[in-house]
């Protein structure tokens, strides 16, 4: 089976790539359906207004930058996110928002398609189509197993303010570490526009960055050896993201969010040492009950990628031999072995890592939104692949490779050793699928809460229907001439979509930015029934 696996590697790239796509067709089907709500009003009240008065696109620029710096000084200061919420498709259309989820779901496969070809394929130097392999299943099951679909694709002030942010690391590590590499000049460059910006996006995202660049530097500091002179360059990015971070902590917002999040529960961490602290247990536990526990499945993915890492590793060490043979030293050998040579080392740094980004959560008291925990998500996972695929490489190129050269050398090539060989193998691999079984089996209560489910469910009850009927009856409403609207009450169910409806109360700060979008000044609901039988004649419904 491995040497199929080696063999038919773009084989397995396509089969991976299908699936992929085939799982994709519920996101697209409920693309149709999204519309903006709650805080994108709010965010993109101000450049509707302009877009509408103007028909200008830099008039809604502009009014975005007035936005930001009401934002900065009332609600919270992550400055270049809240930029972006305000320029959100339906700014400039009602019926542009449905392109949000191919917006974000392109941020998925660019950010983690990129990370996957970099630390494989460029950095550790893996032959043929391995990291696309790996970058397949990653994306497969993220998309399958995210916790909240809102922020991973529907929802634009959600998925701006944690997606976009996380390809932004993506990519600032990537640059970061090529310039480490080969010390070029563009990729500094690039690190630095992105470095700045990432000062004024979500506080996980501006942590993971530097950090993740600072053990990469480590890295081939202590292991690698090397002593650059030149890599002392990579403060002039941190220093600009330091400054972005800067004017996000300082902003006058932050303590009137942090006052109404203590009014709703949040416990913040008392000083430094208990967030620490704190960060590593909450990473342990969210792991075990959430990301494990409630999503089991992803079980099945760190299992489907053994298989295809030990052939990738088995071909290294195949070719090593197939080198000394002929009496030559193999030297990619040998530096790809001292890669793999400090297991203990990188678990405890990806562990290090994987628990660094809950630290803004457990220092604002743990009261976050739903985003927050997807990128938790995206972290674990991104650092459990890199340990199983890091410790198949210590078992394989270091722990056994004795062992390994005196099997691949001995003459025990009896025919009764081969079929020895072949029921091994046999049983082997049955108990390898029997496992997956077991797990999808014990794994199933989560199903339910999968992407493609969640969808589904919510397109084939009709409810997705009735959202779109009854989204488009309020744009019509609000649309309308006057400065008062009424609306009927709207249906609640939200399957993957971000809704905060209007209610009865006018002064429902979810009235207040919706009516603020719209140009109204009072906006409420009322029943359904009691709607149509008032207004539904003028608007051509009935019950």
């Amino acid at each position: 089976m491995l040497k199929f696996i080696r063999k038919h590697q773009n084989l397995i790239c396509i089969v991976l790539g299908a699936m992929l796509a085939l799982s994709l067709i519920p996101i697209f089907i409920i693309s149709g359906y999204d519309a903006a709500a709650g805080d994108d009003y709010n965010y993109g009240a101000a450049g509707h207004q302009a877009f509408l008065a103007t028909g200008s696109v830099f008039a809604a620029i502009k009014a975005a930058f007035g936005t930001v710096l009401s934002t900065w000084k009332s609600w919270q200061g992550t400055w270049f996110d809240c930029f972006v919420f305000c320029l959100h498709p339906e700014v400039f259309s009602d019926r542009a928002y449905v392109i949000v989820p191919y917006i974000f779901l392109l941020m998925h496969f660019v950010g983690f398609l990129l990370l996957s070809h970099h630390f494989l394929k460029v950095r550790w130097k893996f032959a043929g189509n391995y990291w696309l392999q790996i970058g397949l299943i990653y994306l497969l099951f993220e998309i399958q197993l995210v916790p909240s679909q809102k922020s991973a694709f529907f929802w634009w002030v959600g998925c701006v303010h944690y997606v976009m942010p996380m390809l932004m690391a993506i990519l600032g590590i990537i640059w970061g570490d090529r310039f480490l590499m080969d010390h070029k000049a563009k990729d500094l460059a690039l690190l630095f526009i992105v470095s700045a910006l990432m000062g004024g996006a979500t506080y996980p995202a501006a942590l993971l960055l530097p950090m993740a660049l600072f053990l990469l530097w480590l890295a081939d500091f202590v292991i690698g050896g090397k002593r650059d002179k030149r890599n002392i360059l990579l403060l002039i990015p941190f220093a600009a993201l330091v400054a972005g971070l800067v004017v996000s902590m300082i902003a006058p917002g932050n303590a009137v969010r942090a006052a109404s999040d203590i009014k709703d529960g949040a416990d913040p961490a008392n000083g430094i040492l208990d967030t620490i602290v704190s960060s590593f247990t909450l990473s342990v536990k969210e792991a075990i009950t959430v990301f494990i526990g409630e999503k089991g499945f992803i079980l099945i993915a760190l299992l489907l990628i053994i298989p295809l890492t030990v052939s990738m590793f088995k071909l290294v060490s195949d070719k090593s031999l197939a080198v000394s043979h002929n009496y030559v030293a193999d030297r990619d050998y040998e530096a790809i072995k001292k890669v793999f040579s400090h297991p203990i080392l990188f678990v405890v740094v990806m562990f290090c890592l994987n628990a660094s980004v809950y630290a803004p959560r457990v220092y604002a008291g743990g009261i976050v939104s739903s985003g927050y925990v997807n990128f938790n998500f995206w972290t674990f996972f991104a650092c459990a692949i890199g340990v199983e695929i890091y410790l198949i490489g210590w078992g394989m190129l270091v722990a056994e490779i004795s062992l390994r050269r005196k099997l691949v050398t001995s003459k025990e090539n009896s025919e009764g050793a081969h079929d020895n060989h072949v029921v091994m193998s046999i049983l082997s691999w049955t108990g390898f699928a029997c496992l997956i079984l077991v797990i999808a089996f014990t794994s199933r209560h989560g199903v339910k809460k999968y992407t493609d489910y969640v969808c589904m469910e919510y397109y084939l009850s009709g409810q997705a229907d009735d959202y779109k009927e009854q989204i488009q009856l309020q744009r019509r409403i609000l649309n309308g001439e006057g400065t008062e609207a009424v609306v009927p009450e709207i249906n609640n169910e939200q399957g993957p979509l971000m809704q905060m409806p209007i209610v009865s109360d006018p002064d429902n700060v979810d009235n207040y930015m919706a009516r603020i979008f719209y140009g109204k000044e009072k906006v409420w609901a009322i029943p359904r029934d009691e709607w149509i039988e008032q207004y539904g004649e003028a608007y051509g419904v009935s019950q």
